[in-house]
């Protein structure tokens, strides 16, 4: 009977070394074999992407730079059949988006690079604008307590809005002019991609910036790093110009994670998948898979499961 259970031991100490290795060379558990899948093809939403709690995707508008902002009108919604609706139009070249648990929709709308409005719309689709933001606000992230953190592609600062509309600097910094993608890491600290220098950087609750990598030999005509999110101690970055998807640990190492570079629609295994100017990216409530967009004329809306 002991013979069995010391037996029993070795075998479950073995499947969890065997476990701890898959995660450490793989980061956070990720499948090695993971594949790329197309949701939607001809997709025109092409920029921030945000799944809800109940896996419906939805993918800004942003359209193509016309004048001083882009020319797309909507957000799209996709549900987990792959169905595409309309679920906001009207608007004036949405960048970023964020969804709480309540429903609220939040968006950065009618910037025109020296001030833009983040829109809230509730449920019932009731549009308020919490904030008007100097600059070029970009990306958005939520905290626990449904503050929302904006960054900045002109300026070199984050802002803080409350539910109430309060706005705050939260963080400035040099490195942070360029800020796009934005999202939280298990710590607390928000992690910034820099669409011009390709730095991601960290930003403590004390608002201290810190660099984490820069992704070498990414930026093209000042297109670097589209948008970020954190999954585990891993944040995924899209290389819109080089038309790969990158892992950055938070320790601050590189390496190609999906994409041959070539500029097509392909589906298949993450090294031999293809994307057409992959543009935003956000993980699901579990992190369990990751969802694309892409900026490159007619793009398509991606998946990688994790997981």
């Amino acid at each position: 009977m002991k013979t069995n259970i010391k037996n029993r031991a070795i075998v479950l100490f073995a499947i969890l070394g065997i476990s701890m290795a898959l995660i450490s060379c793989y980061g956070d558990g990720i499948d090695p074999e993971a594949e790329v899948e197309t949701i939607v093809s001809d997709f025109e939403a092409n920029d921030a992407v945000t799944v809800d709690k109940l896996g419906n995707v939805y993918v800004s508008e942003y359209g193509q730079f016309a004048n001083t902002g882009g020319n797309g009108t909507r957000v799209l919604k996709v549900n987990k059949q792959g169905d595409v609706s309309e679920f906001i139009t009207g608007l004036s070249g949405p960048l970023g988006n964020a969804i709480d648990n309540q429903g609220n929709f939040y968006v950065n709308n009618d910037n025109n690079t020296t001030r833009g409005d983040v829109l809230k719309v509730a449920p019932d689709g009731t549009r308020t604008v919490l904030a008007t933001i100097n600059g070029w606000p970009s990306g958005l992230a939520l905290d626990h307590e449904n503050n929302i953190y904006v960054s900045n592609f002109i300026t070199p600062t984050v802002h803080k809005i409350t539910p109430d509309g309060e706005v705050s600097v939260y963080a400035t910094d040099p490195r942070l002019a360029g800020g796009v993608g934005i999202d939280f890491d298990r710590r607390g600290n928000l992690v910034v991609g820099n669409f011009s220098t390709a730095d991601i950087v960290s930003i403590t609750p004390e608002g201290s910036v810190s660099l984490i990598a820069t992704i070498p030999d990414i930026t093209i005509n000042g297109f670097g790093i589209g948008y970020i999110t954190v999954v585990g101690n891993s944040v995924f970055a899209t290389g819109i110009a080089v038309n790969k998807i990158f892992r950055v640990t938070l320790d601050g190492e590189v390496e190609e994670f999906a994409g041959t570079g070539e500029a097509a629609v392909v589906d298949g295994p993450i090294k031999e998948a293809s994307f057409n100017g992959p543009n935003g990216i956000t993980a699901d409530k579990y992190g369990k898979a990751i969802y694309i967009s892409e900026f490159g004329g007619t793009g398509a809306l991606r998946k990688i499961k994790l997981k």
